[in-house]
């Protein structure tokens, strides 16, 4: 696989990981002020450093698109799943699986990219 297929899935999860980044930091504004929106929005400021990473080579960057949004996703089904849901939280889950899915392959690639 030529190197920049791979360039395109990194810069596609680094815009949704900036757009989960925001959406978690504007939880701040748009929702009462809890520990859960707190820690949303702290999740947020790794998105945004992730989102960062991943415009650069780093294979660490990847494994973090891959680590942090998968917690992200346990936290959201977990806050969606309790006592006052937000449908916000469904776009969130959504995101981060993708973002998962492109920085798992994209990793994959680049680890076995001597085999083809």
């Amino acid at each position: 696989m030529p190197v920049f297929e791979t360039r395109k899935f990194r810069d596609l999860a680094a815009s949704l990981m900036l757009l989960a980044g925001i959406t978690h930091v504007a939880q701040l504004w748009f929702y009462t002020l809890s520990g859960t929106t707190i820690i949303a929005a702290l999740f947020g400021m790794f998105y945004f450093l992730i989102a960062l990473g991943l415009a650069g080579r780093s294979r660490f960057t990847l494994w973090t698109g891959v680590m942090i949004p998968g917690l992200g996703v346990a936290a959201g089904i977990q806050r969606y799943l309790g006592p006052s849901p937000v449908n916000l939280t469904l776009l969130n889950v959504a995101i981060n699986l993708l973002v998962i899915i492109l920085c798992g392959y994209t990793l994959f690639r680049t680890r076995h990219s001597e085999m083809d």
